[in-house]
């Protein structure tokens, strides 16, 4: 009799334990070159490939004198899985409407990489191809 009372209220405890735990977040850092240059400011984006199992909210990384940490942006960390990566650069000279300076490379899309559990390190060569005939825009951090 006992033990039918307990089966139920230690499966319980258990389902509640399971449910309770939040997934792992891993640590991403790299460098962002362009034209052999750490790239002044910037940010690089990754938006889960759910295509390819990807899941989680898009974070966005700030780049300053060619590095990007997640471990230094608020929330930390990021889901393991795939990603496609978005990347920005920008001269760092801080004028109105332009908060991370003017672009010095058009933004780069179709890049995907996989975030492996853990901490991991991911550099990026931005093509020089992607300095030619820069669109200029007003950048959001204004």
């Amino acid at each position: 009799m006992l033990l039918r009372r307990l089966v139920p209220l230690v499966a319980c405890v258990l389902f509640a334990l399971g449910c309770s735990t939040k997934p792992k977040l891993a640590q991403l850092s790299g460098k962002v070159t362009f034209k052999g240059e750490p790239v002044p400011a910037g940010y690089i984006s990754l938006e889960p490939d759910v295509s390819k199992g990807g899941s989680g909210p898009l974070k966005v990384f700030q780049i300053k004198d060619g590095i990007f940490d997640s471990a230094k942006e608020q929330p930390a960390g990021l889901l393991p899985g795939s990603y496609s990566v978005k990347i920005a650069g920008f001269d760092g000279k801080r004028i109105p409407f332009f908060g991370q300076g003017k672009q010095i490379f058009n933004r780069v899309e179709g890049l995907y990489i996989t975030v492996p559990e853990g901490t991991s390190t991911k550099d990026f060569v931005i093509p020089e191809s992607a300095g030619q005939n820069v669109r200029i825009e007003r950048t959001a951090d204004t």
